[in-house]
C-alpha cells in the first residue's frame, strides 16, 4: 500500500498499519488490566453451603432433616411435580400438568439408597437396613414419630446424636450412618452418583438434599430470603448485589403476588405479559403513539436535530440568495 495515497471516497489518508500486531497488543494489555482490577477491587466468595458442612457443623439438624426425608415430610418429599405427587408446593394447575419430568423418592434417593452404598463396606448396617425396609408403613411411621420427638433434645456425642429412651427401632443406627456419610462427605457422592453407568453424573439429588431449613438458616442472615428482597442483595456482606434484578424482585413484594400460593406462575406471567407488550408495541394501536407523545426520542437524539436545523437553514439562506440571480437571467 502506497504511503500518503488519498483515499477518493472518504478523503482519508492511508497508512501502512500492523493490525495483528495492534490486536494483540491490545489484548494484552486489556488482559493484565482485567487480571489487575480483578485482584484489587473483586468480589470474594461467600463459603458455600455443602452437605459435608453442615452435617459436621449442625449434626442434630442434618439428622432431624434426613428424618424429614425419609419420613416424607421434607421439603423435597412433599413438594410436588416436577419430581414427585405431593402437593407441598404445587403452584397451579400448569405444574400439576406438567407432571412428574423428574422422579425423586426422597426416602429411597436421599437416605435408603447411599445407606445401601454404604452397606458394602460397613456390613453392621445391612440388618438394621433390612429391619426397616420389612416392617410395615405403620410400624415405620411410629419408629420415625417417636425419634423425631427424641431428636429434639438429642445431643452430638463422641460422633454420634444420643437420644434418651428406646422405642426407635434402627432408626438411630439408620440417622447416624448417615450423619457418618454426611461428615465424610461421601454423601455428596453417594447422591449423585448413577448406578447405571459409574463415569456419569447426576448432581440432582445433590443440590436439592439440603432443600428446605439448612438453606434458609444460610440465606436469612445474609438477607436472601424472597420477602427480604433477598435476589438483589449480595452474598457477601457490605458489596453491591444483582441490583438490575430490583423489577422483578418487586413483582414478589406485591399483595397479591406474594399472598399466592402461584407466586412464581404469576410473577413470571406478569414479567411476560410486560415483556410482550414492549415486543408488540409498533403493532398496538394507540400506545405505539406513546413513545412519540413523550418525546424522549428528541432528547436522545438532541445533537442531530439540532445539526438538521442547522443545515435546513443554511440550504433556506443559499436559497432565497440565489433566487433573484436566476429570475433576474
Amino acid at each position: 500500500m502506497a504511503v500518503g495515497r488519498t483515499d477518493m471516497v472518504h478523503d482519508y489518508r492511508m497508512v501502512p498499519e500492523d493490525f495483528v500486531k495492534h490486536l494483540l497488543g491490545t489484548l494484552v494489555i486489556v488482559v493484565a488490566l482485567v487480571l489487575l482490577v480483578s485482584a484489587l477491587f473483586s468480589v470474594p466468595e461467600a463459603p458455600p453451603l455443602t452437605i459435608r458442612g453442615y452435617a459436621r457443623t449442625q449434626p442434630v439438624a442434618f439428622e432431624q432433616m434426613a428424618l424429614r426425608a425419609l419420613d416424607g415430610q421434607g421439603r423435597i418429599a412433599d413438594y410436588g411435580p416436577p419430581y414427585n405427587h405431593g402437593t407441598g408446593s404445587l403452584q397451579s394447575p400448569m405444574q400439576a400438568a406438567v407432571g412428574i419430568l423428574h422422579p425423586i423418592n426422597a426416602a429411597t434417593d436421599f437416605i435408603l439408597k447411599p445407606l445401601t452404598m454404604a452397606a458394602v463396606i460397613n456390613p453392621a448396617l445391612i440388618k438394621p437396613l433390612a429391619t426397616f425396609r420389612h416392617a410395615s408403613a405403620a410400624q415405620q411411621a411410629k419408629w420415625e414419630t417417636a425419634y423425631s420427638t427424641a431428636l429434639a433434645k438429642g445431643v452430638y456425642r463422641h460422633g454420634r446424636v444420643v437420644v434418651a429412651g428406646t422405642g426407635y427401632g434402627p432408626l438411630p443406627s439408620l440417622m447416624n450412618a448417615t450423619l457418618a456419610l454426611g461428615r465424610s462427605g461421601l454423601m455428596s457422592g453417594a447422591l449423585t452418583r448413577n448406578g447405571a453407568v459409574v463415569t456419569r453424573f447426576n448432581n440432582q439429588n445433590y443440590l436439592l438434599f439440603l432443600q428446605g431449613d439448612p438453606l434458609h438458616d444460610k440465606a436469612a442472615p445474609l438477607q436472601l430470603l424472597g420477602e427480604q428482597w433477598g435476589i438483589i442483595h449480595p452474598a457477601v456482606p457490605g458489596y453491591p448485589g444483582a441490583w438490575w434484578m430490583t423489577i422483578p424482585t418487586w413483582i414478589y413484594q406485591w399483595p397479591f403476588v406474594a399472598q399466592s400460593p402461584a407466586a412464581d406462575a404469576m410473577a413470571l406471567s406478569l414479567g411476560f405479559g410486560v415483556w410482550l407488550i414492549l415486543a408488540l408495541t409498533p403493532w398496538i394501536p394507540g400506545w405505539n403513539r406513546v413513545p412519540r407523545y413523550l418525546g424522549l426520542y428528541r432528547l436522545i437524539w438532541k445533537n442531530y436535530y439540532q445539526d438538521q436545523a442547522s443545515e435546513e437553514g443554511s440550504s433556506q439562506t443559499a436559497g432565497n440568495k440565489v433566487g433573484p440571480m436566476v429570475g433576474s437571467q
